[in-house]
């Protein structure tokens, strides 16, 4: 039934990794395989596709199909391998301060960008007067209302890099703020890096905020990156549909484990329950049916920067 348009869709996928443009060719394979029946020799194709250019986007494995240019001719050394050393370490320094750059200013014009959706933008003034109605005061609600907007634009940021299709933030008084997802990732690693994107976005909204409080005396400030992080760190519980739960996804047993101590080292040092929530939560998933065999070291490392850096500034004095 689709032949002609998965043919079109494929030539598409193709040109686009040609060019270099990864997250532009698995979202051409998502509208592909979305054609094809589950199970499928087809969708099977297509799926160790997606997988390959996920851990491409990642850094997990080199782009599909290119060679190591390493391989290709024989080591240089001497002074002119010295001379290539120096100069291909600054150049790679320049090459990451320009994507550092370019990062940022696209992460502000998303977030920029996020607040002219009428969804998101009504949904969160109705949130602001329900929270500043509670009895935070109108600039306490609207620091939250903000930390909780840079957390959903995390995972915003990270399925638009991977091409899966989802909705605007949208904020439900009393609750939070959720993004609904129209597509599934590809596989556990994708979900995972999804997910712990809005803990670590808001993580920067937090740690934006104390360092504000800080420099200005003002506690309002303080106050707001505080229970931001508490906000943050809550989301790490690995259970229900919060982000901690698909983060654990791609950990082997002995990484969940670990997880769990450092939560509970956390929780301890700082005298706080959360982290040891997290931690019990990373326990009782290391003995479930579902923990990888091989495991995600920088998911880990990730997931461990996350407790600690969240359980110390939660541990701020609201």
């Amino acid at each position: 039934m689709h032949a002609e348009w998965l043919t079109v869709l494929a030539r598409d996928a193709e040109t686009a990794d040609r060019a270099g443009d990864l997250t532009a060719a698995l979202t051409t394979w998502r509208k592909a395989i979305a054609l094809l029946p589950p199970g499928t020799r087809q969708a099977a194709v297509i799926q160790e596709r997606m997988s390959a250019l996920t851990a491409a986007i990642d850094g997990r494995a080199p782009r599909p199909g290119r060679v190591d240019a390493r391989v290709k001719g024989a080591p240089v050394s001497g002074a002119t391998g010295r001379k290539a050393g120096v100069a291909g370490a600054a150049g790679l320094v320049l090459l990451k301060s320009k994507a550092l750059l370019l990062a940022l200013a696209a992460n502000g014009k998303l977030l920029v960008l996020g607040l002219l959706k009428l969804p998101t933008l009504i949904s969160a003034l109705l949130y602001l007067r329900f929270a500043s109605s509670g009895g935070w005061g109108v600039g306490y609600a609207l620091g939250v209302v903000a930390c909780i907007y840079v957390h959903e634009m995390g995972h915003v940021a990270a399925l638009r890099r991977y091409g899966i299709e989802a909705s605007s933030p949208m904020f439900v008084p009393g609750f939070g703020a959720l993004v609904r997802l129209k597509q599934y990732p590809t596989d556990a690693h994708e979900d995972a890096r999804t997910g712990l994107a809005g803990p670590l976005w808001g993580l920067s909204a937090s740690a934006g905020a104390v360092v504000l409080g800080a420099l200005a005396h003002w506690s309002v400030a303080l106050g707001v990156g505080s229970i931001s992080a508490r906000i943050n760190l809550f989301n790490l519980i690995g259970v229900w549909q919060l982000d901690g739960a698909r983060g654990l996804r791609p950990l082997s047993r002995t990484e969940r484990l670990i997880l769990a101590a450092t939560g509970a080292a956390v929780g301890l040092a700082l005298h706080q329950w959360m982290p040891l929530l997290v931690a019990v939560a990373a326990a009782f998933r290391a003995f479930a049916p579902d923990a990888a065999p091989s495991g995600d070291r920088r998911m880990l490392a990730l997931f461990v920067g996350l407790i600690i850096a969240l359980g110390a500034l939660s541990s701020l004095p609201l």
